[in-house]
């Protein structure tokens, strides 16, 4: 069973990687999370469509919004949107807190930067919550990574399943 949820995740990954998106009819994002431990930091790198992260940020801030990595009002709501759509616990109830470091442009899609102070030596377990684009799309699958000491757990969030737990 795990051999299959992996090689679905892996064919999505290929196609989300050499399809455009300006008629994509699929929706997805992609989250590679990575444990420093010289930093004791979570390393986050989250990939979604564009046109779908605008069409989030300007519902939530009910006005048009269009991508500009540049823009002070763009990082203030992609910074809000994280904070409300994906966070991490070490212990259950108890989420750690994020920081938008930036956020770049990659033909239609963007990447979104995020930093995430551990502040332990070993993890145990880790508590993801990623409901991203859920509430836009009923169809919103979220594929999250997480490598711990070489070792990567990959687990895959959708609309009504969008915490779960990371074991190592």
């Amino acid at each position: 069973m795990r051999n299959k949820v992996f090689s679905l995740l892996l064919l999505l990954v290929a196609f989300l990687a050499v399809q455009p998106a300006s008629a994509h009819d699929y929706h997805a994002s992609i989250t590679d999370v990575k444990y420093n431990p010289s930093t004791q930091n979570l390393e986050v790198a989250v990939k979604v469509f564009m046109d779908d992260l605008e069409s989030a940020l300007s519902r939530q801030a009910k006005t048009k919004i269009t991508y500009s990595s540049s823009s002070e009002e763009v990082k203030k709501q992609m910074a809000d949107y994280l904070q409300h759509k994906l966070s991490f616990e070490v212990e259950k109830g108890k989420p750690l807190k994020a920081k938008l470091l930036g956020s770049e442009e990659d033909v239609d899609v963007v990447w979104m930067y995020v930093e995430v102070p551990v502040q332990k030596g070993t993890l145990a377990q880790l508590y993801v919550k990623n409901a991203i684009l859920t509430d836009l799309f009923t169809d919103q699958m979220n594929i999250v990574n997480v490598n711990y000491k070489g070792a990567t757990e990959s687990v895959l969030m959708q609309r009504g399943d969008v915490t779960k737990k990371v074991a190592f």
